[in-house]
């Protein structure tokens, strides 16, 4: 997403010293890293509540790696399929199917009305065309 190299990086810095003066840069230094703090244990706050309601939630850093590569949650999803199959008691007799029940079945055909004037009343006549 952003592509800062080193040089970037210095000029942003400097940049700074220079709109800010050094007396200004520690405490703006030190602001920022208390917004940063705050920041951090609202988002703490908010993982614990959702925790409390979804317990089985996987946490924060997988999350943003299934994000970042869906192929991993599959592969999760499939080694725990793999493992509860696994798992699984195996039985000698194979399940017994209950058969399907048959559908009605009608006497007279049902005829759509729309399609019933549409067919051709007698035998096909090339001639016709």
């Amino acid at each position: 997403m952003f592509d800062f190299s080193p040089i970037k990086i210095l000029l942003i810095i400097v940049v700074t010293l220079v709109l800010l003066g050094p007396d200004k840069l520690p405490e703006v230094a030190q602001r920022t890293g208390k917004a940063w703090r705050s920041l951090r244990a609202l988002q703490g706050r908010v993982e614990a509540e959702i925790r409390d309601v979804i317990p089985t939630l996987p946490d924060s850093g997988e999350l943003v790696r299934y994000a970042r590569s869906p192929i991993n949650l599959l592969n999760d999803l499939a080694s725990k399929a793999n493992a509860a199959d696994d798992a699984a008691p195996l039985t000698s007799e194979p399940a017994v199917e209950e058969p399907l029940p048959r559908p009605a079945t009608f006497h007279k055909p049902i005829v759509n009305p729309v399609t019933q004037w549409q067919q051709p009343a007698g035998p096909f006549d090339p001639s016709l065309n």
